[in-house]
C-alpha cells in the first residue's frame, strides 16, 4: 500500500492549480494533473474541504457550474467561514443564473474574508449588480472595493458600466478605459502594437495630428455602435486614421468612411497593412473614442451612417416585391450567448403572435443562429404567419469555405426594410445606423448600451425606439403588446414607401 501524505500531495495539486508552489516559485499549471492529484488525497482523505474546493474550483473554471455548486456548498456546509468557498459558489450561482443564491454566497463571502482579497469581493459583488441591471446599487460596492485598493481595475470597470448604464457620461468614459488595463476579461481586448518588440505604439490623446489607427474590439454590434464616433475624430486637424475593424466589417465600412483606410483584421500588429500605409503615430481603440467626443447626451447625433451596397440593396428589393405589395418588417427574438445574459433578452418567435396576426406584412427574418429556421417553422406550424428566413443574408459562416460571413448582405436586406422589431442584438446596432424605424425590446436586466433611465430614446441611433420591460416582470406579452401599437402606426404611415 502506498502511503499519501495529504497535506503534501494538496500542495502539490494545488501547484499544478495555481501555477506556482506554496511559496510563489513558478510552476507548470495543468488542470487535468490537479484534479487527478486532488482525487488521489479524497480516496484516502474522504470529505477532504480543501480538496473539494479545489475540485470545485476547477469545475467552476472549466463551466461546470452545476458540479461547482454541488462541491462548494458542500464545503461550506462543513467549514462555514470559509470565505473563499463563499465567494466561488456566489460566482458559479451567478453562472446559471441564479442571482439571488449568488448575492447570498458573495456577502457570506464579505463577512468571513479579511485583508486585501476582500476588495475582490466587494468587485464580485459589484459585478453581479452590473449583471442584475441594479446600476445604481453597483457604486457603493465599488467605492467599497476601491477603499480598500484605490488601484482595483476591475473595481474602476464596473463602475465605468453602471454609470455607462445611467448615462452619466462625463464620469463614465474615463473609467471605461480600465477594459483595456486589466478591467475586462483579458480574452475579450487584444492588445495592439505596430512599433516592433523594442518600441510600444502611444495612445492617441484626441487632439494630436498624425497618423492613427483604430482598432476595434468586442462584438459586431458594438463596433458599429462606437464607429459612429469615426466622423467626430475626423474633424481633428492634421489627423489621418487607419481602422482595424472585424474582418466581416470591412466591406461595409470602406465603403460608408471613405475618408479612412479600413483593413478588416484580426492581427494585433498590422503586419498586414503598414508597408502600403505606413506606421502610425497613435492608436487608439474604438471604444476609447467617445471619451473625447460623447462626454453629454447633447454629444450624440444620432445620425445614420452606413451605406450598403447598391447591387445588394438592388437585389434584395427584387426579392422583397417577389413576396407582394406590403410592409417589409425585418423581426428577431434571441440575442447573446449565456455570458452576456443571452438568458435576458431571449424568447421564442411564438410570443410575436399577437403582432404577426395583426399586422399584414412581409415578415422577415434577421435571427442568425443555428435555430432560425426551426424557429420560424414553427411559428407557421402554431400561428399560422410565415416568416420569410434567408439563410444567405443573416448567416455567420459562409457555407463553401466555413469562414465568417461579411456581413453586407445583412446590411443590403435590412436598408430595404419599412421596419424593425428585435431584442437587443446585432440588427438594432445595423438598422439604427441606416436608420431604419426600429423598435427595440429592452429585458428589465439591460446592458448599459440601452441604459437603464426612464427613456425610450438610443442616444447612439436617432431611429431606434426603446420598450422597456418592467422592473418588476419578466413576462414580455406587455412589451409585444405595446410594439404592436407602434409598429401598426409606423407601417400604415403615409412615409412608409413598401419595399423602396
Amino acid at each position: 500500500m502506498i502511503y499519501i501524505d495529504a497535506a503534501d500531495h494538496y500542495r502539490k495539486g494545488s501547484a499544478y492549480l495555481e501555477g506556482q508552489t506554496h511559496d510563489g516559485q513558478p510552476h507548470e499549471r495543468n488542470m487535468e494533473k490537479a484534479e487527478h492529484i486532488f482525487h488521489e488525497v479524497l480516496n484516502c482523505n474522504i470529505g477532504h474541504p480543501q480538496c473539494l474546493f479545489a475540485l470545485g474550483c476547477i469545475d467552476l473554471t472549466r463551466g461546470r457550474y452545476g458540479r461547482a455548486i454541488q462541491l462548494l456548498s458542500q464545503v461550506t456546509q462543513m467549514v462555514p467561514k470559509f470565505g473563499e468557498a463563499w465567494n466561488n459558489l456566489g460566482l458559479a450561482f451567478k453562472e446559471i443564473p441564479d442571482f439571488d443564491k449568488a448575492e447570498f454566497a458573495m456577502k457570506k463571502a464579505a463577512k468571513y474574508i479579511t485583508g486585501p482579497y476582500l476588495a475582490d469581493i466587494y468587485c464580485n459583488l459589484a459585478a453581479l449588480k452590473v449583471s442584475r441591471g441594479m446600476a445604481k446599487d453597483v457604486l457603493p460596492f465599488v467605492d467599497m472595493a476601491l477603499t480598500l485598493d484605490p488601484n482595483h481595475a476591475k473595481a474602476k470597470w464596473h463602475r465605468a458600466l453602471a454609470n455607462l448604464e445611467l448615462r452619466n457620461w462625463d464620469t463614465a468614459w474615463d473609467d471605461h478605459e480600465m477594459r483595456l488595463h486589466g478591467g475586462a476579461p483579458k480574452e475579450e481586448i487584444a492588445e495592439r502594437n505596430y512599433h516592433g518588440p523594442d518600441a510600444m505604439t502611444p495612445w492617441w490623446d484626441g487632439k494630436s495630428p498624425g497618423r492613427i489607427v483604430i482598432h476595434g474590439e468586442q462584438g459586431i454590434g458594438d463596433e458599429i455602435m462606437f464607429a459612429t464616433v469615426i466622423p467626430d475624430a475626423l474633424k481633428v486637424p492634421g489627423t489621418e486614421f487607419i481602422f482595424e475593424p472585424s474582418p466581416r466589417l470591412h466591406t461595409v465600412f470602406e465603403r460608408s468612411l471613405p475618408a479612412v483606410k479600413v483593413h478588416g483584421t484580426d492581427k494585433t500588429n498590422g503586419v498586414e497593412w503598414i508597408e502600403k500605409w505606413g506606421k502610425p503615430d497613435y492608436k487608439i481603440g474604438l471604444g476609447s473614442l467617445p471619451k473625447f467626443f460623447r462626454r453629454s447626451n447633447e454629444a450624440f447625433p444620432g445620425t445614420p451612417y452606413l451605406v450598403p451596397s447598391k447591387a445588394k440593396r438592388q437585389w434584395w428589393g427584387e426579392k422583397l416585391r417577389a413576396l407582394g405589395r406590403r410592409p417589409n418588417i425585418g423581426i428577431a427574438w434571441q440575442g447573446g450567448v449565456p455570458k452576456t445574459r443571452g438568458d435576458a433578452r431571449s424568447f421564442h418567435p411564438i410570443l410575436y403572435e399577437p403582432i404577426l396576426k395583426q399586422i399584414d406584412a412581409n415578415w422577415i427574418s434577421l435571427q442568425y443562429d443555428a435555430t432560425a429556421q426551426h424557429c420560424v417553422d414553427e411559428v407557421k406550424s402554431h400561428v399560422g404567419v410565415r416568416i420569410t428566413h434567408w439563410p444567405k443574408a443573416v448567416e455567420q459562416k459562409d457555407p463553401d469555405t466555413g469562414k465568417l460571413s461579411d456581413i453586407d448582405e445583412l446590411v443590403a436586406l435590412i436598408s430595404r426594410l419599412d421596419a424593425v422589431v428585435t431584442v437587443c442584438q446585432t440588427a438594432v446596432h445595423i438598422a439604427g445606423a441606416l436608420g431604419i424605424p426600429t423598435i427595440c425590446l429592452v429585458p428589465n436586466e439591460p446592458s448599459w448600451r440601452y441604459g437603464n433611465v426612464e427613456s425610450d430614446e438610443m442616444p447612439w441611433y436617432a431611429s431606434v425606439k426603446l420598450l422597456r420591460m418592467p422592473k418588476d416582470s419578466r413576462d414580455w406579452t406587455p412589451v409585444i403588446a405595446q410594439a404592436g401599437s407602434l409598429l401598426h402606426a409606423l407601417v400604415t404611415s403615409k412615409d412608409v414607401a413598401h419595399a423602396g
